[in-house]
């Protein structure tokens, strides 16, 4: 049990790759602090769990809401009296070209994947710094390390998102804190689902662009996290991982010998 008397609380679980390390880090030992928006997500992933007889609770929070991000790390501190782990992987996505998108739509996106991954990392240092140990990983993407059409928002955000990692990272090493971040490429969480069934012609040809052929799932991005936050990892402060099976391995230029992904 790598995570056995660990606390971990992970925004944005209640379904996706949330819910995948909430589970795999549970089965590791951790109590597990379910966080969503959606409450009844929150709170099916938190019963399944229990049922599989890990601990775990569940709570809803508007990850943009200041006074709800202190409120869920109040509650993980209140309910298992420490914080070990810290996972920021809430995000809401808006779609469209740069010149197009709203400066609501733009505001939104910064406030709930980057300005939310800051004051929830602010509010958890308070107790890890206290209690001279923490790992704290954040969900960044391959979106943050290359840009992606009709995506400029959550382009800009990830890469935030990566920055914000190092710089944490480097301030707190010597508290006993380490901070990385984790970069999926495409993941069969829900908006990919939904937009594989939208327009399937899209997804084949997402498919076919990745050198593994297929998309990720939830679960792999889970053991990537759960590397980070266990003692294994203990050496590991400041990085991004990649994991979206060989994307950004390849220039996209055709090949010139004829052969391709399919020799």
């Amino acid at each position: 049990m790598r995570l056995k008397d660990r606390v971990a609380l992970i925004t944005g679980s209640g379904s996706g790759i949330g819910e995948a390390t909430a589970k795999r880090l549970a089965s590791e030992g951790a109590a597990v602090v379910v966080v969503d928006l959606n409450e009844e997500g929150a709170t099916r992933v938190a019963g399944e769990i229990r049922s599989a007889g890990g601990i775990a609770e569940a709570i809803r929070a508007n990850v943009g809401n200041p006074a709800e991000v202190e409120g869920m790390i109040r509650f993980a501190v209140e309910k298992f009296g420490r914080l070990d782990i810290l996972h920021n992987n809430a995000i809401r996505l808006y779609t469209g070209r740069v010149g197009e998108m709203t400066l609501e739509q733009w505001r939104k996106s910064i406030d709930i994947g980057l300005t939310a991954y800051w004051y929830a990392t602010r509010c958890a240092l308070e107790v890890m710094v206290g209690q001279g140990r923490g790992a704290i990983v954040n969900t960044g993407s391959v979106s943050g390390l290359a840009a992606d059409y009709g995506l400029g928002a959550y382009n800009a955000i990830k890469a935030g998102v990566i920055n914000l990692t190092r710089a944490t990272a480097i301030e707190y090493a010597r508290k006993g804190i380490r901070c990385n971040a984790v970069c999926p490429g495409a993941i069969l969480t829900p908006p990919i689902l939904k937009t594989r069934r939208a327009n399937p012609e899209i997804a084949a040809k997402s498919e076919q662009i990745i050198p593994m052929g297929r998309y990720g799932e939830p679960s792999e991005i889970a053991n990537v996290v759960l590397f980070l936050v266990s003692d294994e990892a203990s050496y590991v402060n400041g990085t991004c991982i990649v994991a979206d099976g060989g994307l950004l391995a390849h220039t996209g230029l055709p090949s010139v010998t004829g052969s391709g992904a399919d020799w």
